[in-house]
């Protein structure tokens, strides 16, 4: 049962959030609030760590020279991304060492434990993952909480910037007759662990999100945007994209 300060802290909130306004305060919002703000947080967070990690050991084993830098580059976007977004969570208390040493298992996604053998495997999983999470940063960049949409609004760009890597690599080895088949078996594995990452449809979850505009569309939602638009590129590459349903 709330009390009649706490009714009235959610009606202030809920009105200010009706109307667009950013929260800018813990004070001025309910802990039901933070505690939604920080289950989002903390799992972007441990992507952005997680995405660093994976990619490191591409710089090494990227092909040339100007895509060792290329990588070096991601890999710098990604702890830097991370960064702001442990920043953020310090900003509101969270023993966010306690996070990155201690709890990392528990907020990261399964798609960040799968293997990354080949350089096609990378660029693969550059191509889905990257443009999933830049589907999932448009949300972000839009909520409610204004310390984190500004955030958002330029890890969102920079995260583009790593989709267009993917994009042109997955093109050029599915052009080479060579490599095609590398490129779809490459597809096969990772297009449903991607799939995976934007959550069930219709949550609790992801209803209370909607209600705090921490997030603005459905898990589904966000689903559908990214795979309308990877299913006719890939298919101009001349591989075949599984059904949006298959999971896995």
């Amino acid at each position: 049962m709330l009390t009649m300060d706490e009714k009235a802290k959610n009606e202030a909130m809920m009105q200010k959030i009706q109307s667009n306004q950013k929260l800018e305060s813990l004070d001025e919002v309910t802990d039901e609030y933070k505690d939604n703000l920080l289950k989002l947080m903390i799992a972007q967070a441990d992507s952005e760590l997680a995405g660093a990690y994976g990619y490191v050991p591409w710089i090494e084993g990227a092909p040339n020279m100007p895509e060792k830098l290329a990588m070096a580059n991601i890999v710098k976007d990604e702890i830097r991304h991370a960064r702001a977004m442990y920043d953020l969570l310090d900003r509101v208390g969270i023993d966010t060492d306690k996070l990155i040493y201690e709890d990392k298992m528990k907020n990261r996604m399964q798609v960040f434990y799968e293997p990354i053998n080949t350089w096609t495997d990378l660029v693969m999983f550059n191509f889905l993952m990257d443009r999933a999470a830049g589907h999932q940063l448009r949300d972000a960049a839009e909520c409610s909480w204004g310390p984190w949409s500004r955030t958002m609004i330029q890890i969102e760009k920079e995260e583009w910037m790593h989709v267009a890597h993917g994009e042109h690599w997955v093109k050029k080895l599915s052009d080479d007759a060579k490599t095609r088949k590398d490129v779809q078996k490459a597809l096969d594995f990772w297009y449903p662990k991607v799939n995976k990452v934007f959550g069930k449809p219709n949550t609790e979850s992801n209803k209370a999100f909607q209600k705090f505009k921490l997030k603005q569309r459905d898990n589904h939602e966000v689903r559908v945007s990214w795979y309308n638009e990877i299913k006719p590129l890939l298919e101009s590459y001349g591989l075949t994209v599984p059904s949006i349903d298959f999971i896995g």
